[in-house]
């Protein structure tokens, strides 16, 4: 605590006597933690301290026999997991993981051959001795551990995962750096859940005016890798989620005893991020999407499971004015998959360009700086865009997005995790139902679709960070007609109606699974789709008046062309002043589908339910007792 104190003042300093000088002056996700080539003549300082752990470890890509354990160094380097079945006893040694100054001096290192429904001890090692705190975590079970020939001839298992979302630190806008949730997860559910899935919205806006010459200082580099020189924003975003980490001691343990899936939201990016997809918009918040998405790949997208490997594309190119060709000389665009990839941004190009504050969302940025379709790939280093340049430039910094959405099997479930903000299109809530507008983009939505129908899974999770049936409206809002603010599927009436007659059409229960409201409810859809909104976390709560179109706390509400049924919900009367509005809810997901009947107490003999069932169960976070739960089973 006293080094990281150290660390801290040294940082500040070294901040301070930047910004003093320049006043003077005037993936799969394995792949993005590999060193950019050009970041290889990096020197760091040989006046700097031994190599240390910094942040970590934390926990992603649960499974049954693997996890993937997260760490970050002061400096680029090697490190290793030492661990076991017993906490005195770490005798398992992991192979070497790298941490690279390309992503921060974050790494991840893969642990195999683990044993099913086991608590494995593990800590971090770094220059041949123990760094950080010792922590644990429980693989998931497997049908071979669970299988027999005549009651559960399938391998079914039971399984319980914690679900949430929402978890902004600053005091005036929830409990802080507190985090009661957090202290309640890991005082009764560290040890019993297999998993966790943060749907969106861990991270929220702070730090991200930090000034890349300042990082480069504090981290003793010779120069910036080649993202940070492109994009210099970034390293705010780096900033922000170190200062999550460091100042939430109760998250940071979960994450060490819990492997966790993260879905990313508009806060991991920037406040009311729309229009990602929407060819010719021209917004500073929408041209950070891929800067953000980086930063959170580095930080928490590590643990995901992801459908497409190509990660996203930086670059500097040329433009010419009333000419729709993008030259590159660096980039070779043949070797990129650019059919499976997003829209290309030019990049806003201010220190602002991800700070949260309506005050910077002016017409200040890159004049070239829009949305665009790629058309063409006309060799290695041009691109043909479906718009021309407005100006001359030869340095524009500009970015091809990834798609960022995958799916894991775990036992008779499917979850499918969902990008809802990288290839959204632009909504119109005069036009809810306008044919055509997509918040997946249609890539996302056949994968999704075609998926679900090939699956033979009981239960599939549909893991959105925004909710389905009820809108997320009002609030202010950044756009010139501040009453155009929707975050939820209730901006693309068309997509979500489409997306319910086909998954009725499957027959099987959809558990849509949704965050960003600050607020919990569990809706039914109808008797085969189901909403269940779990949070905050830690941010402060909504009132239902104003941001949720009114809706009640309990019974039937429409909004749109489909009534729903809110069959239990958090609830703030508008009369609570803002920071009286501090009531976090969490769930924990329990699959119930076998149960234990053996010949003599004591053993193990599993036997599969006829009818296999799901519960919800909503805490009160302040507490930690049972607010709610619902049950939902295959159908009879």
């Amino acid at each position: 605590m006293r080094f990281a104190l150290l660390f801290s003042r040294l940082s500040k300093f070294l901040l301070s006597t930047y910004l003093l000088s320049t006043t003077v002056a005037a993936q799969s996700p394995a792949v993005h933690h590999l060193p950019d080539p050009a970041d290889q003549s990096i020197a760091i300082s040989e006046a700097r301290d031994p190599i240390r752990l910094t942040h970590g470890p934390m926990l992603g890509r649960p499974g049954a026999t693997s996890v993937r354990v997260w760490a970050r160094t002061s400096d680029p380097g090697a490190f290793e997991v030492r661990y076991g079945t017993s906490a005195d006893s770490l005798d398992q040694i992991s192979s070497k993981g790298t941490t690279s100054i390309t992503h921060d001096n974050t790494g991840t290192i893969d642990l195999t051959e683990l044993r099913p429904d086991t608590r494995y001890h593990y800590r971090v090692w770094v220059n041949d001795r123990p760094h950080g705190l010792p922590a644990s975590f429980r693989t998931l079970p497997s049908a071979e551990t669970t299988r027999n020939a005549e009651y559960n001839p399938e391998g079914l298992f039971n399984f319980q995962f914690q679900i949430g979302s929402c978890a902004n630190q600053n005091p005036l806008h929830g409990n802080g750096h507190h985090a009661p949730v957090y202290e309640h997860l890991n005082r009764d559910w560290a040890d019993r859940v297999h998993f966790h899935v943060m749907n969106g919205d861990w991270l929220y806006e702070e730090q991200r005016q930090y000034p890349a010459e300042a990082w480069r200082l504090v981290q003793g580099a010779s120069s910036l890798p080649r993202i940070a020189r492109i994009a210099p924003t970034i390293v705010g975003v780096w900033e922000n989620y170190k200062l999550y980490l460091d100042r939430s001691e109760s998250l940071a343990k979960w994450h060490r005893h819990v492997p966790s899936c993260f879905t990313f939201d508009d806060h991991e990016l920037v406040n009311d991020i729309w229009g990602s997809a929407e060819h010719g918009k021209r917004h500073r918040r929408t041209v950070f999407r891929d800067i953000g998405t980086q930063a959170w790949f580095d930080y928490l997208g590590w643990a995901n499971p992801i459908q497409h490997a190509q990660p996203i594309h930086f670059g500097k190119a040329t433009m010419r004015r009333e000419s729709d060709l993008l030259f590159d000389p660096d980039a070779d665009f043949t070797r990129l998959a650019v059919d499976q990839m997003g829209s290309l941004h030019v990049h806003w190009g201010t220190p602002q360009a991800g700070v949260n504050d309506m005050r910077y969302d002016d017409d200040s940025g890159h004049k070239n700086s829009y949305v665009y379709d790629i058309l063409e790939v006309i060799d290695a280093h041009t691109l043909r865009l479906h718009m021309p340049a407005k100006i001359d430039d030869s340095n524009i910094s500009y970015s091809i997005g990834r798609r960022s959405y995958g799916k894991q099997r775990v036992g008779n479930c499917e979850f499918y995790y969902l990008d809802t903000r990288g290839d959204r299109q632009m909504h119109d809530v005069t036009e809810r139902d306008k044919p055509g507008v997509s918040m997946l983009g249609i890539a996302q939505r056949e994968w999704l679709l075609k998926s679900m129908r090939e699956s033979d899974a009981d239960f599939r999770f549909v893991i959105s960070t925004v909710p389905f049936m009820i809108p997320h409206s009002g609030a202010g809002g950044f756009e010139a007609d501040a009453a155009n603010k929707e975050e939820a599927w209730t901006g693309f009436f068309d997509e979500r109606e489409y997306l319910i007659k086909e998954w009725e059409k499957m027959g099987k229960r959809v558990f849509v699974m949704t965050g960003d409201l600050h607020n919990s409810f569990a809706i039914k859809v109808t008797d085969n789709v189901w909403e269940f909104c779990c949070g905050p976390h830690n941010s402060v709560n909504h009132v239902p008046a104003n941001d949720e179109s009114d809706r009640p706390a309990t019974g039937k509400f429409k909004f749109g062309p489909r009534e729903c049924d809110i069959r239990w919900s958090s609830y703030i009367l508008p009369d609570l002043p803002r920071l009286e509005r501090l009531y976090p809810y969490f769930c924990v997901v329990k699959v119930n589908n076998v149960f234990n009947m053996p010949q003599k107490l004591g053993e193990t003999r599993y036997v599969a339910y006829p009818h296999p069932q799901v519960v919800f169960q909503y805490y009160d976070g302040r507490t930690g007792e049972l607010a709610y739960a619902e049950s939902v089973s295959t159908s009879r």
